[in-house]
């Protein structure tokens, strides 16, 4: 009977015990969703700039919309998870700009475990001033059900520049629709117009890249001297 009653108390114990663990878990969780929400706050103020009196009148968008400052600009980067590897290397080629500061590049892989995705996309995506699509057939299919369409298409209208990245061919990429607007319509790179992975047109992926990187880079150079 005593070793029943032991079993029967250490089973209470351990019951109790979870169910504190449970709630303080619970409040954990509530203070970080009220930390990013505070965070997401001084992000917009950070990157909103002193309008002068004379054209307040023009109707100015505090997110998505390209703000003049003097910090590194905000990249959003999209694209398929299967273009993962794809995905790096692009990133490895403009790596360098992020190191002197130039850019901040954040995709969804990015997000830490216990994060509201939906949440942190869509609060990244608000402070963008580029976003960049790696268009693959992977792309074409996933983007049509994927959750940052409207955002992406929204932030467009409200003019985030949206930057194409030619990755792997796909037919028909040129009409995917951008709001109002075609992906064709946008300025692509590499500015040729020839995909990373056709072989027919470079000597590696690595050359491809590069390319990229250096037109990648004058573009955020125009974007920043617009922004000032």
């Amino acid at each position: 009977m005593r070793i029943d009653w032991a079993i029967e108390a250490g089973t209470a114990v351990k019951f109790q015990l979870e169910k504190q663990i449970q709630d303080e878990e619970a409040k954990l969780n509530d203070i970080d969703r009220q930390l990013n929400d505070i965070e997401a706050q001084l992000q917009l103020l950070s990157h909103t700039k002193i309008i002068p009196h004379s054209i307040s009148q023009r109707k100015v968008h505090q997110t998505c919309e390209v703000l003049g400052n003097t910090e590194a600009i905000e990249v959003f980067l999209y694209h398929s998870q299967q273009d993962e590897k794809l995905r790096k290397n692009l990133e490895k080629s403009i790596h360098n700009m992020e190191i002197q500061g130039n850019i901040k590049i954040w995709d969804k892989s990015k997000i830490r475990a216990g994060k509201n995705i939906n949440i942190e996309i869509n609060k990244k995506l608000n402070l963008a001033n580029i976003i960049i699509l790696l268009i693959s057939p992977n792309f074409m299919v996933d983007y049509h059900q994927s959750e940052v369409k409207e955002a992406i298409e929204r932030c467009y209208a409200e003019g985030t520049n949206v930057i194409p990245i030619l990755l792997i061919p796909v037919a028909s990429w040129q009409s995917l629709r951008l709001g109002n607007s075609q992906l064709g319509n946008l300025q692509y790179l590499p500015k040729n117009g020839k995909f990373v992975t056709d072989s027919r047109f470079w000597k590696n992926q690595n050359e491809a890249f590069v390319l990229i990187a250096e037109e990648f880079a004058e573009a955020v150079k125009q974007i920043a001297a617009e922004t000032d």
